[in-house]
């Protein structure tokens, strides 16, 4: 069943498919005073019949509970259409987290789901679970006693700095979290590829943000959270800005599953921090003044061609990864390689990484990447065909390609240092031979690695977009501020942006206009001037 570690529940209850009422709550136990009104569709989103079973997370009570529900199907006789399930879910207390731990109930879930569909009328399993785990009966396993919480904070205290600071906001914490929702990064890695950066600058700016799938959801709501948490403020950034921005757009809403009955929600949304969302109903896809950014994600298809997700606006324009995302994709997922944390399936080195084909764009896009990558500009190719022939065609880095490639290395360089202590801790644990510890071991590492990776690009964008706001102050009268604050193609560079990406230069205003209340006039990439005479 769950773990004894898992949160106490502030309400248990079991959904059905009623041949004539459609969705109901079968039983339910709650805390005084809490309305279950809608669980049964948030447990239960659209098309979740054609699969055998998922676990789905949504928040209910205006943002006060995060709600778990684990589903289960199983055959039946016609009079049930074939088919037979249930939904058997719990609320927990968000407390100011995302999902209040909830995902440490699901085992116990999924086990009452199974019991549910073979037991429907015996309720003594289920009624013990509310017993054990109701939020009000002291022995749930957040009720510790204080000099059980002692320990424990002492306990965390001896881990490893450079561990902590990588999961930051993350929780993973032992083996009995096999459910926690980070343990998906390395789909998320696979899933979007190089589309993982303009995904994770659009949670940066706060945008609203609509995925747009079929069932299972598991994966999806683990990719609302993994979102949320890689594009959370870290204190390092938080520094940098005015307690008020910090305040109110630390972390972008997460509102898991959604649906139908979710939009008038959503239409009066006015909050500054947006939202990061996934629904199964194609009909919220279709309401554009409900998100900014629309990610359709491709069905799972094992054994079939390779499908991409595909990143809109609300005005229709496809986003792609940009040349530069392109090519840190591979440094990281080369770093992760290194590590042991990936397997080998590209062959470039850090610098193959960063050198570009004169000859062809497409030479440097593999895998199908040219469908989620933007082409090389006519004015970027004729720049970096200029720096070739004025080579004589070496084989080096320019001036420009040094310091991209070192700033990535930057990036990259306390991944080893997390590496190295996470093996340190998982050979100090008990031995096991149990390959599932193995590959969960694996998981963990790399939700730690990833987010340590874009904690720091965070940290670095936003101190380094403070420190061009404050330098526009600086350059005006004592006291006064500047309106506009001029940004250089050489400053989109140096925020590990691509200057000659369109997408990323709107990327810097938005941020700008978000995070510091500034409107910003962001320079273009220039060619090459020969003699003051611009060539390209």
């Amino acid at each position: 069943m769950a773990s004894h570690d898992a949160p106490p529940i502030a309400a248990l209850f079991r959904v059905i498919f009623d041949q004539k009422v459609g969705y109901t709550i079968a039983w339910q136990r709650t805390l005084p005073d809490l309305d279950l009104s809608g669980v049964e569709f948030r447990s239960l989103p659209s098309g979740l019949h054609g699969v055998k079973k998922d676990i789905v997370y949504f928040v209910h009570g205006d943002g006060q509970y995060a709600g778990i529900s684990a589903f289960a199907q199983d055959v039946a006789d016609e009079s049930h259409r074939n088919a037979f399930f249930c939904a058997v879910g719990v609320l927990v207390p968000l407390n100011g987290t995302q999902l209040g731990k909830s995902w440490l109930h699901a085992s116990g879930l999924r086990e009452l789901a199974r019991q549910q569909l073979k037991h429907g009328q015996d309720n003594r399993v289920i009624e013990l679970y509310w017993k054990n785990h109701r939020a009000d009966n002291g022995t749930s396993g957040q009720s510790a006693s204080p000099e059980q919480s002692r320990r424990s904070s002492g306990a965390g205290m001896k881990k490893k700095r450079a561990v902590s600071n990588a999961t930051e906001g993350l929780h993973i914490g032992d083996g009995k979290a096999t459910d926690h929702p980070a343990l998906h990064m390395h789909d998320f890695l696979e899933t979007f590829g190089p589309l993982i950066f303009p995904i994770y600058r659009a949670a940066l700016s706060r945008q609203r943000i609509l995925l747009l799938g079929s069932p299972p959801v598991q994966q999806s709501c683990s990719t609302v959270y993994i979102l949320s948490i890689l594009s959370s403020i870290t204190h390092a950034a938080a520094d940098a800005l005015q307690p008020d921005a910090v305040d109110e757009l630390a972390r972008t809403e997460s509102l898991f599953s959604i649906g139908i009955a979710d939009m008038t929600t959503l239409t009066s949304r006015s909050g500054a921090n947006g939202y990061v969302a996934t629904t199964t109903d194609d009909i919220l896809g279709e309401k554009k003044t409900l998100y900014d950014l629309l990610v359709e994600l491709p069905p799972a298809s094992p054994g079939s061609k390779r499908r991409w997700p595909r990143l809109s606006t609300s005005e229709g324009k496809i986003i792609r990864a940009s040349q530069r995302d392109l090519r840190r994709y591979r440094l990281l997922r080369e770093e992760l390689r290194r590590l042991g944390i990936l397997q080998s399936d590209h062959h470039d080195g850090a610098e193959d990484a960063l050198l570009v084909e004169t000859n062809s764009a497409t030479n440097d896009v593999q895998h199908d990447e040219s469908e989620i990558v933007e082409p090389v500009s006519w004015t970027a190719a004729a720049y970096n065909a200029a720096i070739w022939w004025a080579s004589a065609g070496a084989n080096h880095l320019d001036n420009e390609a040094e310091e991209e490639l070192l700033l990535e290395q930057e990036l990259l360089a306390e991944l080893p240092e997390i590496h190295d202590a996470l093996s340190t801790d998982n050979n100090t644990t008990t031995p096991t031979a149990d390959n599932n510890q193995e590959g969960l071991s694996s998981k963990a590492e790399t939700a730690t690695l990833l987010t340590s990776y874009f904690h720091r690009l965070t940290t670095h964008i936003i101190t380094s977009l403070a420190s061009l706001v404050d330098g526009a102050d600086d350059e005006t009268e004592a006291g006064v501020s500047e309106d506009a604050v001029s940004v250089s193609a050489e400053d989109v560079r140096n925020l590990s942006l691509d200057p000659w990406s369109e997408s990323d230069r709107v990327f810097v205003a938005e941020m700008v206009k978000k995070w510091f209340g500034r409107e910003t006039e962001v320079g273009k990439a220039e060619g090459w001037t020969v003699c003051g005479v611009r060539v390209c």
